[in-house]
């Protein structure tokens, strides 16, 4: 039975206003009587209340949440069943969903990105330790408070470590744009599948849309096992390069070359914001902020303090006088002063931070194009990275890219190359041969295909590569493939004049199997023998086909015999002699039979004919009409002798 505003659940709840619905539930605000507390309650639509394949998913999903006690997850207080159904008792969350978030004001800013999917890996961190993968991950299932705090929630496709064989295997679920590619495969899921899906949501923060998307699911979850992401510096490009990396590298294709577990990535996050918060090396910046050039003078007024402690301790006897060692304290005191006010006035007549455009020094030499940009008052950091178009030793980009203006003193990052350099080779065993050369090309190989027949392997998928998955090669060198061709073909035997079991045996001793069995006329093959197969003999096929016979049978002769329908009813004549394969030609006839009765046909029955004769009927219309007489003239009576055949007339008898 469906539940209705009002209606109380367990003698305690009491429901008001749907907030939403899913696939297989209903969410509705609701008023906790005995705790005086508004909470929502998730309760499992009518259809799927009798399927014990959905009810077990609903139970499984109260028990994962249940058991996960965090500050990111949305808390479960109760479930149970009432009216027939199953419902899920939560802690009620008025903010918007993370997806409503994205929509209205995405791109966010970088930090703010980096701060929801923290808060993201925070939570599946906690579900993970407790061997609880959600494999749903994607904004519409976390809930974002006024002060930002998110919670995560719909544990319904959880999979937890020894619940694991609930879900078939082969089977994909999930939503196909936050889908990890062994997701899509119907892969065993690992925290890495979280990951990847986490990393599918920051793209979209940063970016404002998902890396794959299509018209049908089946399309997206293609894009997600095949194609690269577009970097999401070409969709918004003041994305910190640091941050990018980031999101590239969780949305690796195998799980083994991304983050695997979700403190792996927030290590990764922090970091990144940390630069962006100015707490690692590149604090350098610090000049920048004091233009006047104060902070040069600071370590002479913090060496002054350190004499402190000595006031008031009399001095040794050969140190000067005091006024005397006073005098180098009041003029540094000076010029600090002198200096404070004059950055003081720098500042409140504009005259602050200056701002310069970075140059194009893409192509330069490392050294050259550092000497450029530190000329320009910008603090270098360079960073290696292996590129098989750009020369060793020279720039491939800067970070923010060449035209983008920076304020003196802020941190640019030199991306030098380091020549083609050694690339893990991509894993790509049980791949189709499309997917697995795009893949290898994308990684910077060049791709050798070799055939092979298996057994075991589908045809066009790839058996085996060398190097193996993970091997370090240098890009441009050379992946060689093996795919393969299916099972090995085997040859079709001679079945000609077999039995239909004799020809079932051999097709067993030559690894084929019986297909389909039909007939047809000889007289060359005796009746029931194996006259014709397909595919014939001598044939390649693979090993396990079918092959289809077609047993003799004897021919019917030329001539046949025409059956005797005189006294049947004509359609049932008509029937009988069509049905042997004459044509009929009817007519009538009076006659002193029934109407509808064959009195007459042509050829008579018993005469042998060519197949496909032609047969006349004849049928009767009944009997002849008797017309009356018209002439009134009186007729003679019989003459007494004629009648009675020319004997004697009885004399009549007396009274």
């Amino acid at each position: 039975m469906s539940f209705r505003t009002g209606d109380v659940i367990g003698d305690r709840y009491e429901l008001g206003g749907q907030l939403g619905a899913g696939g297989m539930a209903r969410v509705h605000l609701a008023h906790d009587r005995l705790l005086d507390r508004e909470v929502a309650i998730k309760v499992l639509s009518e259809q799927y209340a009798a399927d014990p394949q959905f009810v077990e998913r609903f139970r499984r999903e109260a028990s994962a949440a249940a058991g996960l006690n965090h500050p990111n997850i949305v808390a479960v207080y109760d479930r149970g069943e009432a009216n027939g159904s199953y419902y899920i008792v939560m802690e009620y969350l008025s903010g918007p969903d993370l997806k409503q978030v994205i929509r209205e004001r995405a791109p966010l800013p970088p930090v703010e990105a980096i701060d929801y999917a923290l808060q993201f890996l925070a939570a599946l961190g906690a579900a993970h330790r407790r061997d609880v993968i959600h494999r749903d991950v994607k904004p519409q299932n976390a809930m974002v408070g006024e002060d930002g705090h998110l919670k995560v929630t719909d544990f319904g496709i959880a999979r937890a470590g020894a619940q694991s064989g609930m879900t078939e295997a082969g089977s994909v679920i999930g939503t196909a744009q936050y889908l990890s590619p062994e997701q899509a495969r119907g892969d065993e899921v690992t925290a890495a599948s979280d990951c990847y899906a986490v990393g599918i949501v920051l793209y979209e923060m940063l970016t404002g849309r998902v890396p794959f998307d299509a018209e049908r699911p089946v399309a997206v979850a293609m894009k997600q096992i095949s194609d690269p992401p577009t970097p999401p510096s070409d969709i918004v490009p003041s994305i910190p390069h640091a941050l990018e990396g980031v999101v590239l590298h969780s949305l690796a294709k195998r799980p083994s070359e991304r983050y695997r577990t979700a403190e792996e990535f927030s290590r990764a996050l922090l970091d990144v914001r940390a630069q962006l918060d100015g707490a690692t090396g590149s604090t350098r910046v610090i000049p920048a902020a004091a233009a006047a050039g104060a902070t040069e003078v600071m370590p002479q007024a913090t060496a002054a303090t350190r004499v402190q402690p000595g006031r008031g301790v009399p001095p040794p006897p050969d140190e000067p006088p005091v006024s005397r060692r006073r005098w180098p304290w009041i003029v540094a005191a000076a010029i600090i002063a002198l200096l404070l006010v004059g950055g003081a006035f720098a500042l409140m007549s504009g005259g602050g931070t200056d701002t310069v455009t970075i140059p194009d020094v893409a192509g330069q030499q490392a050294a050259d194009a550092e000497r450029a940009l530190e000329d320009l008052g910008l603090v270098v950091v360079t960073r290696n990275a292996a590129d098989d178009t750009v020369e060793q030793g020279r720039v491939i980009r800067t970070d923010p890219p060449a035209g983008a203006t920076a304020e003196e003193g802020s941190t640019v990052t030199l991306l030098v190359s380091g020549g083609p350099g050694l690339q893990s080779v991509p894993d790509v065993v049980g791949l189709d041969s499309t997917a697995a050369r795009a893949e290898i090309v994308r990684a910077g190989f060049e791709v050798d295909v070799t055939e092979q027949a298996s057994d075991t392997v589908p045809e066009d998928r790839v058996i085996s590569q060398d190097p193996g998955a993970g091997a370090q090669a240098e890009q441009g060198s050379l992946v060689t493939l093996t795919i393969s061709t299916g099972p090995e073909n085997v040859e079709v035997p001679n079945l000609s004049g077999l039995t239909q079991d004799e020809a079932r045996a051999e097709l067993q001793r030559a690894e084929l199997q019986l297909g389909g069995v039909s007939t047809a006329e000889s007289d060359a093959v005796a009746p029931g023998l194996v006259v014709d197969q397909n595919p014939g003999r001598g044939t390649q096929v693979a090993r396990g086909s079918a092959v289809s016979i077609v047993l003799a049978v004897e021919p019917e002769p030329d001539t046949i015999g025409v059956p005797s329908v005189i006294g049947n009813f004509a359609a049932d004549a008509e029937a009988k002699l069509a049905n042997l394969g004459f044509s009929v030609i009817s007519d009538t006839a009076p006659s002193d039979q029934p109407a509808g009765v064959v009195i007459g046909q042509t050829p008579t029955g018993g005469t042998e004919v060519e197949r496909g004769s032609q047969v006349v009927i004849t049928v009767s219309s009944g009997p002849a009409t008797t017309e009356t007489p018209t002439d009134s003239t009186p007729t003679a009576p019989p003459d007494p002798a004629t009648a009675t055949g020319g004997g004697q007339v009885p004399a009549p008898e007396l009274p």
